[in-house]
């Protein structure tokens, strides 16, 4: 390329002032340190205020910008996970544009970084790409019948699928608020988590399905009437669209006991809704970080959760999480005790943390090791 510029330049053809404007190359950003020291950059020459937001961190840190306008911080060391990120430039948040990896998400565009090391005891942590058979990743679309649209999905088959003739039992798994249906395997590693347990031998074989949670009727506050009228769009599209659709087009054990469902935040609430309002088709429940409102429990689900013996005896797992630094800890907290107190049998896992993947995903581990058994 250089040769061919200086023989342009020789020729007249091409000034200096042009080969001064060619493009610098790319910044490499981030830059993980073998002491899991981080480095950050950022070309923005413009720019008059750069910072760093990062999931593992109590406050932004700031970049310091050179003579050539980029900008750059190290931290940590950092704990081993796999953290979302953005700079903030300005005022506005802006994913790395070096890094490929990204948290998708309606509304906010973050990136993702994995710092390895041990995570819940595992070293690879078991969100990591391991040397294990791998399933596969499947997007489709369904016509909604409740919505009168046509929604997306991704589907999760596991290893040996496409070589079997065997069926498979189906966890529906629901992403959070403003999540997308591929953000359970972007920030969750939904996939990478099932083939290393299955590996393991930890989990049972199964199809996941995540569908795209929002219902396209608006985003209202989580303990409001018109949030929880929104419920049932869910629940019928899932079951009587979602469910049916799956099940023409992916070789799935038939009945209840072969059905999970669990959500993450929103999705949380959607699961454990959906699983209750249509108690014929799940045996699994789990919610991540959720609890359903009092409102929706005192109207919609009023008649099911009158009936204690009768939710014990359908369900083989109804399982929560929360952590004790989330937002939603005092509400998750207040449902458990009224499982409690109306003697509904459950399961509680507190963690440290707060409303993050990383919990959600320490959350689904715990989970996918009950599904099914």
């Amino acid at each position: 390329m250089f040769a061919r510029a200086a023989a342009l330049l020789c020729a007249g053809l091409l000034s200096l002032p042009v080969l001064a404007q060619a493009p610098r190359p790319a910044l490499d950003s981030p830059e993980i340190a073998a002491d899991r020291r981080v480095t950050f950059r950022l070309r923005a020459p413009q720019a008059q205020k750069v910072e760093l937001s990062a999931q593992f961190l109590k406050a932004n840190q700031a970049l310091e910008k050179d003579a050539s306008g980029d900008w750059s911080v190290t931290v940590g060391p950092v704990e081993p996970n796999l953290y979302p990120y953005h700079f903030v430039v300005d005022g506005l948040n802006v994913a790395d544009p070096g890094n490929p990896a990204l948290f998708p998400n309606e509304r906010f565009k973050s990136s993702l970084i994995d710092i390895p090391g041990e995570v819940l005891g595992q070293n690879p942590p078991l969100h990591a790409v391991q040397d294990v058979p791998h399933g596969e990743l499947h997007y489709g679309y369904f016509p909604s019948k409740v919505l009168g649209t046509t929604r997306p999905y991704v589907v999760y088959t596991p290893p040996g699928y496409d070589k079997s003739k065997a069926k498979y039992p189906v966890l529906y798994l629901v992403s959070g608020t403003t999540d997308t249906e591929e953000t359970w395997y972007r920030a969750g590693r939904a996939n990478f988590i099932l083939d290393n347990l299955i590996a393991q031998k930890k989990a049972v074989p199964m199809i996941v399905v995540m569908p795209y949670g929002y219902m396209m009727r608006g985003t209202f506050p989580r303990n409001s009437a018109q949030a929880g009228e929104l419920l049932p769009l869910f629940a019928d599209e899932l079951v009587h669209s979602l469910r049916p659709h799956i099940e023409a087009h992916y070789r799935t054990l038939p009945g209840r006991e072969h059905r999970a469902i669990a959500g993450f935040s929103r999705g949380g609430t959607q699961s454990m809704f959906t699983a209750f309002k249509h108690a014929d088709h799940f045996a699994w429940v789990a919610s991540f970080s959720s609890y359903i409102p009092p409102v929706v429990l005192e109207t919609q689900l009023a008649e099911v959760f009158s009936k204690p013996e009768q939710i014990n005896a359908r369900y083989r797992l109804f399982w929560l999480g929360v952590g004790r630094s989330d937002f939603l800890y005092p509400e998750a907290e207040a449902f458990n005790r009224y499982l409690t107190d109306k003697q509904i049998r459950h399961t509680e896992l507190i963690t440290e943390g707060g409303h993050t993947w990383m919990n959600a995903r320490h959350y689904l581990i715990e989970t996918l090791q009950r599904f099914f058994k």
